[in-house]
């Protein structure tokens, strides 16, 4: 008969790599899944996408803030280039989050 700590070693790692397998299949499953957003995400581009009423928002808002800024602080360098990094990342990060 067997030594019962190897018995148990071996039992332990047995349900070690039980578990690895299925912690492999759980994560690698999502990927088939469907997604649910579809209709919710033809919306959104269409709602905030390129040329849409709320990109011209936020750029008029960022004019008028620009503006605005400009004439309180008399630091007109700052507030042009406050525009322009405002629209680099307006026009940097919409193609990264799919707008």
């Amino acid at each position: 008969m067997k030594n019962p700590s190897v018995l148990t070693s071996n039992i332990s790692l047995m349900s070690f790599i039980a578990l690895m397998v299925i912690v492999a299949f759980a994560v690698a499953n999502p990927v088939h899944a469907a997604d649910l957003f579809t209709n919710a995400k033809t919306d959104i581009k269409d709602t905030a996408g390129t040329g849409s009423a709320v990109e011209m928002a936020l750029l008029a808002f960022g004019g008028i803030g620009a503006l605005a800024f400009g004439f309180m602080s008399k630091n007109w360098l700052g507030a042009i280039g406050g525009f322009a990094v405002g629209v680099l990342f307006w026009n940097v990060i919409t193609p990264m989050i799919g707008l």
